[in-house]
């Protein structure tokens, strides 16, 4: 009986609260539901398991033998489940365990990194782990707790905030630009390419200042342009937030920086409740928020 295949937890609850009652109605009652979703669950259960459960008689449902073997059983079931969820739910509301944290490495070594001293001595009893990536790490499989992604159209499936957008410009080191004559031999200067294409003139280059340099070789990773750029490779175009960082870089013109993508701040919607999850979610959104003027540039503009 016991290993019968297909068994719904509704209909075996049903089954432990009629049990108690000794009557449809009443368990319906209890239950909140009609009567005759009772019936209609007691009468699929005993399908199920191949056995009468109750003795209808006058007086009420009274529990057969096969009943009284699987009442015990229900009501042990029942009871372990309670202790489960408030265990979860413990879990849930308590600020300790582990957040793990998905972001581009630059957002982790820049943004985030320099103040999780202030999350830890906050939450002392929560660790956090970064995932420095440029990967889409899956929240939904649990490769990670919290994503700040910078993107225009994320997964409709995870839930958050749409922060801000950050913007990039032209970055060199100050030799490479006192060595090249951009407008009377652009074409003995260098892009380092982010892009894979076999364009050499597209239009973003264009919109940094510099549309009449080719593009040269494919770096996709930022840290790896940033360090191509301080050697003298060429022109980067870097966020603002790390091309402003880094002292052996200066911005290649005089033109505003360019508007890119936004930065968003999310998670699973089954986690938007956890107590640890949203504590790193506000102490990151604070943190974010308050770089904004370096995601868009505003610092080294006031310099």
């Amino acid at each position: 009986m016991l290993g019968a295949k297909d068994l719904d937890w509704e209909e075996l609850k049903s089954f432990a609260v009629v049990a108690d009652a000794g009557s449809i109605r009443r368990a319906a009652r209890e239950l909140g539901v009609h009567h005759s979703t009772i019936s209609r669950r007691i009468d699929n259960l005993e399908y199920a398991i191949g056995a009468k459960l109750f003795l209808r008689q006058p007086e009420g449902y009274v529990l057969s033998a096969a009943g009284e073997d699987l009442v015990t059983v229900v009501r042990e079931c029942g009871v372990r489940l309670n202790v489960a969820e408030r265990l979860i739910t413990g879990q849930d509301r308590d600020l300790s365990g582990t957040v793990t944290a998905t972001m581009a490495g630059p957002v982790a070594e820049l943004i985030i990194a320099p103040r999780l001293a202030e999350f830890a001595e906050m939450h002392p009893g929560i660790e956090v782990r970064i995932a420095a990536t440029t990967q889409i790490l899956d929240i939904s499989r649990h490769e990670a707790d919290v994503a700040v992604r910078v993107d225009n159209n994320p997964p409709q499936s995870l839930v958050g905030k749409r922060l801000f957008p950050y913007y990039e410009a032209a970055y060199a080191s100050q030799a490479y630009l006192d060595a090249h004559d951009f407008e009377a031999e652009p074409e003995a200067a260098r892009w380092i390419s982010w892009k894979e294409t076999q364009d050499k003139f597209i239009d973003r280059t264009k919109e940094a200042g510099f549309g009449k340099v080719p593009l040269w070789g494919y770096f996709p990773d930022p840290a790896v342009q940033r360090a191509a750029a301080r050697a003298g490779l060429g022109l980067a175009l870097l966020p603002c937030f790390i091309g402003d960082a880094d002292p052996e870089l200066v911005r290649a013109s005089e033109r505003r920086p360019l508007k890119a993508r936004h930065i968003w701040l999310l998670t699973h919607s089954d986690l938007r409740r956890t107590a640890r999850i949203r504590a790193f979610m506000d102490f990151a959104e604070k943190v974010l928020r308050e770089a904004e003027p370096a995601f868009q540039g505003i610092r080294q503009q006031n310099l």
